[in-house]
């Protein structure tokens, strides 16, 4: 709103924000969303709300102002390279073997020429980053769309997509390499950075959603909105008043900062 989400998994989460502003413009109430359980929804986007604002965004800001910019922006490529071998599982399971390829390559071409992923090298050479995760995944093989929910610390999810973000925490091959080879702290400082990364990219996006009349409906129209542009692969069965919206996502998603 991590993977919120803070997770990558958080992909859309992270980027969707990004277009507050925009989409607030429009935001609704809307009968025909998916939230039966929007009461106690409220209730913890409220205690998310609060712990953002009294405990993240004085962690963020400081960050932001100890980092110089370069090495602000490494650290962020380096966590977006560490999500790819996650992308890449999930391009495969969906049978899209030509993206997978594509992840394969810009995964490849950051890690060995991009210094570790330090530097989006890819994105120079034409390659553009895309995001698959679980959550996706069940819904390509025709898991339909669950319940909206609001995790505790995490954000905006599904129940489809919170089971997706189960994967993720036990499946990453990543933190899986880690652990076996002893190296639980790092898998879990690694887990703690990608935290702290997405919540700086989205430092400004938060304060004008907590400005919205009822951030909730926005929160919610955007996350909606975000999951099914990326289930689509950018390219949705989309009405003229949702085209905008996901332009800007594009061109967020594709690494701009």
């Amino acid at each position: 709103m991590i993977r919120n989400k803070f997770v990558r998994a958080v992909g859309a989460i992270s980027l969707l924000f990004m277009t507050a502003a925009c989409a607030s413009k429009s935001a609704s109430v809307d009968p025909d969303v998916n939230d039966p359980y929007e009461a106690m929804n409220r209730k913890i986007f409220e205690f998310n709300r609060t712990f953002d604002r009294q405990i993240f965004k004085p962690i963020s800001s400081a960050y932001q102002f100890i980092m110089p910019d370069p090495l602000e922006d490494g650290v962020s490529n380096a966590m977006r390279n560490l999500r790819e071998p996650w992308v890449f599982i999930n391009d495969i399971l969906q049978l899209k073997f030509k993206r997978a390829l594509t992840t394969l390559t810009r995964f490849t071409l950051n890690t060995t020429v991009g210094a570790a992923g330090l530097f989006k090298v890819s994105d120079g050479m034409g390659i553009p980053y895309h995001s698959e995760d679980l959550g996706q995944t069940l819904a390509v093989w025709g898991v339909k769309e669950s319940p909206y929910l609001v995790i505790p610390f995490i954000g905006p999810s599904t129940n489809r997509d919170f089971v997706g973000f189960a994967g993720y925490f036990f499946l990453d091959p990543v933190t899986i390499a880690l652990v076996n080879e002893g190296e639980r702290g790092l898998a879990l400082t690694r887990t703690g950075v990608d935290a702290l990364d997405a919540r700086v990219r989205l430092h400004d996006a938060l304060d004008e959603l907590y400005k919205e009349d009822d951030p909730y409906v926005v929160m919610r129209s955007l996350y909606l909105q975000a999951q099914r542009y990326q289930i689509y692969d950018g390219d949705p069965p989309a009405d003229e008043a949702e085209e905008d919206f996901f332009d800007e996502l594009e061109d967020e998603e594709s690494g701009g900062r």
